[in-house]
């Protein structure tokens, strides 16, 4: 009966000291979440990555949960903290969940071709992300030349993943020389691009030799892009530009392409 009783006590004692740890581990879970519904949580979100809080913080969960308005806001690219020598010191590493939600009139021109902003976005770079169901809406009139990785959704991805994002950015140029990738991801290397849209009309008419434009992806390296659409408008001077790709190198592939319209 003794020993009875002292394996039931042993066993009592063993849930009580798991309840704890169970309850630490799903408040732990919860704190590597993070929910945006206003512009200034998007905006201390922004600063966070700035900071380096999201450095290779693959497990980190961002949801969007409402649809936000950015008139008024002179964009800088979150993940915008730079070197002298161009080097990116921070930058976003995890899952950013759109959820169908939309960033609107996000406005690029301010400070786009800054020399402190050599890739530009959206995010600026991501590296071993994911971003899935985000619509970002807005324009770039261009005011400085210069070369820059542009994606409206993010500048450069590393082995990462875009799926379900659509981008209605309209891009002008009439005037200035500007140089690098340009659409909704400018610069994909290692990383897949999928199930995209771009519905942004892209006008370049300056003569560029050094320049790639795609409704998706401007420049893929041993990347994949595959069920995509393209019902934007595309006006350039560059041989570089595709309706779905601009320039694909090392292995890259495009796969089921749809709705080009150039």
């Amino acid at each position: 009966m003794k020993k009875k009783l002292l394996s039931l006590l042993l066993a009592l004692c063993l849930v009580m000291a798991l309840v704890p740890m169970t309850a630490f581990a799903e408040e732990n879970e919860q704190s590597s979440k993070t929910s945006i519904t206003t512009v200034d949580e998007l905006l201390e979100f922004a600063k966070a990555v700035d900071n380096g809080e999201y450095d290779d913080k693959t497990d980190a969960v961002v949801s969007l949960d409402a649809d936000l308005d950015l008139t008024g806001v002179a964009w800088t690219p979150i993940g915008s903290v730079f070197a002298a020598d161009g080097t990116l010191l921070h930058y976003f590493s995890g899952k950013f969940y759109g959820n169908g939600h939309t960033i609107s009139n996000l406005d690029f021109s301010e400070n786009y071709g800054k020399t402190e902003y050599p890739s530009f976005g959206f995010f600026s770079e991501v590296y071993g992300a994911e971003i899935s169901g985000l619509t970002i809406q807005g324009k770039l009139d261009v005011s400085n030349s210069g070369y820059v990785f542009f994606g409206t959704v993010a500048g450069v991805a590393e082995n990462s993943k875009i799926s379900d994002c659509v981008s209605n950015v309209s891009f002008t140029d009439t005037d200035k020389y500007i140089n690098g990738p340009a659409a909704l991801c400018g610069y994909a290397i290692n990383s897949t691009i999928e199930y995209c849209q771009n519905k942004g009309d892209f006008s370049i008419t300056q003569d560029v030799t050094s320049f790639q434009m795609g409704g998706i992806v401007g420049l893929a390296q041993n990347s994949t892009v595959q069920y995509c659409a393209n019902t934007g408008d595309l006006t350039s001077w560059t041989p570089c530009t595709g309706g779905i790709v601009g320039q694909l190198i090392q292995n890259s592939k495009v796969i089921n392409l749809s709705l080009i319209h150039i």
